[in-house]
């Protein structure tokens, strides 16, 4: 199965490149003490696998949902400075809060280069082993269903925010979003993540706000 890039573009309530977080731009410190630290102080769950943990551990890693190998590819750069000098927003980028999730290091790696897309029940997942119900083949992963609102609503941010292309299909994304409305526990790190960078994730606060997303 070859995944999709779609480009999308919005209505005029939703313009492209809102602006994104301008007060984070180091990504080492937003996926290290600021992420643990700040955002998941007293633990929580894990997004692919639902694992609960009550502090940061070499075990667990900051994932980003829209990776950053996408982010490059979208910028047609290769390296940092490169990213960098093509759009001054880059390293904000892989600073946001709102794209990262706490996730086991192992199934970060066993995603790496895949795409999200729906594999179907016949697939079965190769994380059973650790309790983990992510399915994954060479090209693309399917988080549990727990999580792929989280996933789609991560995705539609970075796009809004930053003006980055949707990876992978649309309509896969909206229905992801409506079968996993965003929780109490998403809403609290919405809340939280506004108070350390000062950007807010539209479609948690207003999930009707997916219906205005068209392809472009």
């Amino acid at each position: 199965m070859r995944a999709v890039v779609i480009a999308l573009s919005c209505l005029a309530a939703i313009p492209v490149q809102a602006g994104g977080q301008n007060q984070l731009e180091s990504p080492k410190a937003s996926s290290g003490e600021l992420f643990w630290g700040e955002l998941y102080p007293a633990g929580g769950n894990s997004l692919y696998c639902g694992q609960s943990f009550s502090s940061s551990h070499n075990s667990l890693m900051a994932s980003p949902v829209y990776s950053s190998k996408q982010i490059k590819s979208a910028l047609r750069c290769t390296s940092d400075q490169q990213c960098l000098q093509s759009n001054p927003q880059y390293l904000f980028m892989l600073s946001d809060l709102h794209n990262l999730y706490p996730e086991l290091t192992r199934i970060e790696l066993a995603r790496r280069g895949a795409q999200f897309g729906n594999l179907g029940a016949e697939v079965p997942s190769e994380f059973d082993n650790i309790g983990c119900n992510l399915k994954a083949s060479y090209q693309l992963i399917e988080p549990r269903d727990e999580a792929k609102g989280n996933v789609a609503r991560a995705i539609f941010y970075m796009h809004i925010e930053y003006g980055l292309p949707i990876v992978g299909q649309l309509q896969m994304f909206k229905q992801w979003h409506q079968m996993d409305p965003p929780d109490a526990e998403e809403k609290a790190r919405n809340e939280k993540i506004f108070s350390l960078q000062g950007t807010r994730n539209r479609f948690i606060d207003d999930p009707s706000q997916v219906e205005l997303l068209i392809k472009g």
